[in-house]
C-alpha cells in the first residue's frame, strides 16, 4: 500500500512540475503569436531561437518579414491567431523542446482596387494555393478584395537551462533550415508528433 502511495505521489508531482513548466510556455507562445498578429516584428525576434541568427542576421529577418507582409502587390494581415496544440515537452542533451501546433486566417489584401474584370484572375489563384495549403483552404472573398487562407503551421519551442522558451517555425518544406538548426535525433522526435 504504501509503495502504490509512494507511486502515485510521484506522478502527481511529475504532472504538476509538467503543467507548471507547460504555463510559462502558453503564456510565452500567446505572447509570440500576438506580436506577430499586430506585426511587431522588432519584438517577434525577442521570442526567435536564438540559434536562427546565426544563419541570418537578426536585421536581415525582420526586414524579409516586413517585405513578405507588405509589398507592391498586397498586404498581409493575420486573424484569429490560436494555439491550436502544444504537444508534450521531451528533453534531448539537457534541452526541453515542444512542438507547437497554432491556426490562423492569413489575409492577402490586394491593393489595386478591385475590379469584376480582374477577378476571375484572382478566382485562379484559389487553386494553385490550394495545392501549397490544401484543398478547401483557400478563398477568394471580392468584396475585401483579398485571399483568405486558413492555416495550420507548426512551430518548435525551444529552452535550455538558462533561457526562456524561444521559437523557430517548423517549415518541412525547408529540410536545409531544419538541419542545420536541430539534430537529427531532436527532428526524428519532433515526426512523432502529428
Amino acid at each position: 500500500m504504501k509503495s502504490i502511495f509512494l507511486w502515485l505521489s510521484f506522478l502527481v508531482a511529475g504532472i504538476i512540475a509538467n503543467a507548471q513548466q507547460d504555463t510559462s510556455l502558453v503564456k510565452r507562445v500567446n505572447e509570440m503569436l500576438d506580436l506577430t498578429q499586430l506585426k511587431d516584428f522588432e519584438k517577434v525576434m525577442e521570442y526567435t531561437y536564438p540559434k536562427l541568427f546565426t544563419i541570418a542576421p537578426r536585421e536581415v529577418l525582420i526586414t524579409t518579414m516586413k517585405t513578405a507582409f507588405e509589398n507592391d502587390e498586397f498586404t498581409i494581415e493575420l486573424d484569429s491567431v490560436i494555439v491550436h496544440t502544444i504537444f508534450p515537452v521531451f528533453v534531448i542533451n539537457d534541452t526541453s523542446y515542444a512542438k507547437v501546433k497554432h491556426t490562423m486566417l492569413m489575409k492577402m489584401k490586394y491593393k489595386k482596387p478591385n475590379d469584376a474584370t480582374d477577378n476571375d484572375n484572382k478566382e485562379s489563384m484559389v487553386p494553385l494555393m490550394e495545392q501549397r495549403f490544401g484543398k478547401g483552404k483557400v478563398r477568394f472573398d471580392p468584396i475585401a478584395n483579398s485571399l483568405n487562407i486558413f492555416m495550420t503551421p507548426d512551430m518548435v519551442a525551444i529552452k535550455d537551462k538558462t533561457s526562456t522558451w524561444t521559437f523557430v517555425n517548423l517549415n518541412e518544406d525547408n529540410p536545409e533550415l531544419l538541419n542545420m538548426i536541430f539534430s537529427k535525433k531532436v527532428l526524428d522526435k519532433l515526426k512523432e508528433f502529428k
